[in-house]
């Protein structure tokens, strides 16, 4: 029995009973079935998708990094980028940590590790890294006073300089001395074919025959 309302009570009994059974031969209406979501992405999604791939496609070919100015003279500072010039990456920090120059091991080494460690971040090979390129250059020079005897004082110009490392993926240890050995196996050939039916001619000698 449904809930009555005093509706209901006022009505006769027949249509109360013609309205119950009507209630009771009527179907239940079926549960809606759910509906499958549609499953959207966002335009910002395939922005970022489209993007990640692009960088991935994009790999970079060389990379230049730079240290901020130090208090250094740069003739001395010259001399350790030169002995790191041309050397795979982890060869030329293992020669800056054994290095008798102080600042070599200090934030000379850090600056080509971080430099080391951005190219790898851009997708370039860490073992095909090489030092192609290192260079100094000079940065401002600061005047403080220079303290003599008698009353007397100078200036003295303090220098700061900089250094520069340009990395690029070169041949590794083990691909140079397999083209070391097949230089040195070119240079071994057999012996030439030589002409046995030539002319014999006369070798002039120049001065007196006795």
């Amino acid at each position: 029995m449904g809930s009555r309302t005093l509706f209901d009570f006022a009505l006769p009994k027949s249509w109360r009973r013609n309205s119950q059974k009507k209630e009771e031969t009527t179907p239940a209406p079926a549960a809606a079935e759910p509906v499958a979501e549609e499953k959207t992405e966002s335009v910002f999604d395939e922005v970022v998708e489209a993007a990640e791939q692009k960088q991935k496609s994009r790999r970079a070919s060389e990379h230049s990094y730079k240290s901020a100015f130090h208090k250094m003279s740069p003739r001395k500072l010259n001399d350790i980028s030169r002995q790191v010039a041309g050397l795979p990456v982890d060869e030329a920090l293992i020669q800056l940590q054994f290095s008798e120059k102080r600042v070599a091991k200090t934030w000379v080494k850090s600056t080509l590790a971080l430099a080391r460690d951005h190219a790898v971040a851009k997708g370039m090979d860490r073992s095909k890294l090489v030092v192609s390129e290192s260079w100094v250059s000079k940065g401002s020079k600061v005047a403080r006073l220079d303290i003599k005897g008698r009353g007397r004082m100078g200036i003295k110009h303090h220098q700061s300089a900089r250094v520069h490392f340009l990395l690029k993926e070169g041949k590794t240890y083990q691909e140079k001395l397999a083209e070391r050995r097949k230089k040195e196996l070119n240079k071994i050939k057999s012996a030439g074919v030589v002409r046995e039916d030539g002319k014999i001619r006369r070798k002039v000698i120049s001065g007196w025959a006795w």
